[in-house]
Formats: C-alpha cells, sequence, structure tokens
C-alpha cells in the first residue's frame, strides 16, 4: 500500500531526528507519542459522526501530504516542527479510521488471519523505503527534508488513487455509550495502565539512540529491517495463533515488549540493540490480536464504537505515560548525568511491562454479553 510506503520513509526516524536536532523534554515525549495519541482522540469523535470510509481516507491521506510537503520544502526543523507533526498524526488518525472500517467489511470471517495478511502486504514495501532512507541520509540528517517531500508527493497519490475506487464502507455514527461487555470494559482498565508504562520508554529511545549509542539514520534503518523482517516470517503464524487464542497472544505480545526497554538499558553496543529487535516481529504480529478481540467480542452497533474508543484510550495513556516519563527524568538529571538517568528509567520500565502484562491473563474470551 502507497500510504504504508509514505510512511515507512520518514517515521521510524522521527523520534530519533527530533532528539538529534536538540529538541527535548516535554516536546519530545509528545513527538514519541503523537503517532499513538491523536489518531486515537479523533477516531473517538469520528465514531461519533455519520462518515464514508473512502471519503475520510482520501482526505486524511491528502492533508498528511500537503503538511509533509511544507515541512521538507520549508525545512523546518525546530519546535514548529513538533506542532506540524501533532496535526499530521491526526489527519493519519482520520485516514486509518476509513482503513479500519473497510477491513472490518472485508474480514467477518477468520480476523486474525485476514488482519495478518494485510499487515504482511503492508510491511513488505515498508522495510524497504526504510532501509533506502537511513542508507541514503545516515549522518546527514538535512538530506530528510528530500524524503519528507517524497512522502507527501506519495500520500497525495494515494488520496487520488483512493478517491477512483470503489471499495467503501458507511458508518451513521451516534451516541457513544459504554459497551456492556465485562471483558471489554476490562480489556479498557488493562490497556490503559500497561500503555501508560508502554509509553514511558518512548522519549527515552531516542534520547539512548543518539547520547548512548551515537546512532545515525543508517542504524535506525537497520533496526527496523530486522524488525520488517522478523515481522514477516512470523505475522501468518501468529495470525493463526490469535484465531486460536487471542489472550494467550495478547499476553505474550506484551510480555515480548519488555525486551526493548531492557535492552536499550542494559546494552553496550548497538549489535546488542539489533539482537532484541529480532523479537519485535512477534510483538508486531501480536497487535492485531487486539483488534481481533474487540471486532469478535462485540455485537454489530458496538463494533466500531468499541474501537474507538479503545484507541481513544490507548492514545490518552500513550501521552500520559510520555509526558510523565519526560517529567521524571528531569527530576532524574538534577541527581544524575543523562545516561545514568535514562538506564535507570528504562530497566525499571522494563520490569514494570513483564508485571503488568500478567493482567491480560485475567481477560476471558468470546463472551459477547
Amino acid at each position: 500500500m502507497l500510504n504504508n510506503l509514505a510512511s515507512s520513509l520518514i517515521n521510524p526516524f522521527i523520534s530519533f531526528f527530533t532528539a538529534s536536532y536538540g529538541i527535548t523534554g516535554v516536546l519530545l515525549a509528545i513527538v514519541s507519542s503523537a503517532n499513538t495519541t491523536f489518531p486515537g482522540v479523533v477516531q473517538f469523535i469520528l465514531a461519533k459522526i455519520f462518515i464514508r470510509a473512502k471519503r475520510i481516507i482520501e482526505v486524511g491521506e491528502f492533508l498528511t501530504g500537503l503538511l509533509w510537503l511544507l515541512i521538507g520544502s520549508l525545512a523546518v526543523f525546530n519546535s514548529i516542527f513538533v506542532i506540524l507533526y501533532v496535526v499530521i498524526t491526526v489527519c493519519f488518525g482520520v485516514a486509518d479510521f476509513g482503513w479500519l472500517l473497510i477491513l472490518d467489511k472485508v474480514s467477518e470471517t477468520r480476523r486474525g488471519r485476514m488482519l495478518a495478511y494485510y499487515s504482511f502486504y503492508a510491511t513488505v514495501g515498508g522495510f524497504i523505503a526504510t532501509l533506502i532512507t537511513g542508507f541514503i541520509v545516515r549522518d546527514n540528517l538535512y538530506m530528510m527534508r528530500y524524503f519528507f517531500i517524497i512522502s507527501g508527493l506519495i500520500y497525495i497519490i494515494n488520496s487520488f488513487i483512493i478517491s477512483k475506487s470503489d471499495v467503501d464502507a458507511e458508518y451513521k455514527g451516534g451516541k457513544i455509550t459504554l459497551t456492556r461487555n465485562s471483558e471489554i470494559k476490562k480489556l479498557f482498565v488493562i490497556t490503559f495502565i500497561f500503555t501508560f508504562i508502554w509509553s514511558m520508554a518512548w522519549p527515552l529511545f531516542p534520547l539512548a539512540q543518539v547520547y548512548k549509542f551515537h546512532m545515525n539514520e543508517l542504524q535506525i534503518a537497520i533496526i527496523e529491517l530486522i524488525s520488517g523482517i522478523s515481522t514477516l516470517s512470523l505475522q501468518r503464524v501468529i495470525g493463526r495463533l490469535v484465531d486460536k487464542s487471542k489472550r494467550l497472544v495478547m499476553f505474550l505480545g506484551r510480555l515480548g515488549l519488555a525486551t526493548f526497554p531492557l535492552s536499550y538499558g542494559l546494552a553496550t553496543s548497538v549489535y546488542q540493540i539489533y539482537l532484541a529487535y529480532i523479537i519485535s516481529g512477534f510483538t508486531n504480529s501480536a497487535s492485531i490480536s487486539y483488534t481481533a478481540f474487540l471486532f469478535d467480542n462485540s455485537s454489530y452497533n458496538e463494533k466500531r464504537v468499541n474501537i474507538a474508543l479503545y484507541n481513544m484510550i490507548t492514545g490518552i495513556s500513550a501521552f500520559s505515560g510520555s509526558i510523565f516519563s519526560s517529567f521524571l527524568l528531569g527530576v532524574l538529571l538534577t541527581k544524575m548525568n543523562l545516561i545514568m538517568a535514562v538506564n535507570l528509567m528504562l530497566i525499571s520500565i522494563g520490569i514494570l511491562r513483564i508485571i503488568s502484562s500478567l493482567l491480560y491473563l485475567k481477560i476471558k474470551e468470546n463472551i459477547r454479553r
């Protein structure tokens, strides 16, 4: 898919790019959580109104492309970049909600496998584009402006292609009401807790990449390549496992996420980081289990509302955890140097991820009411 190709040219580098230009603290926390936070909030709003999937995909991707063209053309690499990136993630959230509506329409049976196939083909073009960007840019971050422009053009072209497509889905919206399904409510609470802890590491990763490991964009791309190959190898297997036991995959997927803060906190070279990212194939593929669980345990009228609520809860929690982490780091920096503070926080967050992942074992499957 063209939109995945466009995002893969730039998205894996955004937090690293921001930190490399000296943007830290709350602004870095906003950037690192924006792609989770703002799409979730805007999708909650969209769930309350009448929408046609194709139309919102078309508009969302066109505006996304226009903004990336603006950033690249004017070389906006200061704090204004953060504001524009937030708007881009809102536009992305609009388009992504449209894709979710279409995906729901075409995957009414065997959801795990269908969602895995969707992710599989999106990943194929994505990690190649990421590797190309990293290979060309390396230490010359100013070169990123050209990839912002290319990505913007691809989004605009994709918007035009979608406008000519005959694939569509319709959603009439309505009043947002909480589901009566106790297991979905439980998932919402657990998601908030885990995502808060999960997102605390996000502003710390680019700081570790820049100041501890002194990485360049090629090394970031290699991480994405390892992650992409691992994901391609496991997606279909995990898709079949999701159809058998969503709860198990949800738990193991979250448990595996402890690997990354622990590796960044304990590693002494970038090669150890490369090794840790082999497991990302499982954690990335496991993400389909949460959508599949919501689809399978919601009534027809609740599906889109539950997806919207799940995304909003995830977004708010991610934003809160990321901001809290930036303030906590500021406190620690009054007592120790940056590397020590980042290492301490990452190791602690890794342990907290392990503990909070156990909450997913409390969820029961396939109980509608």
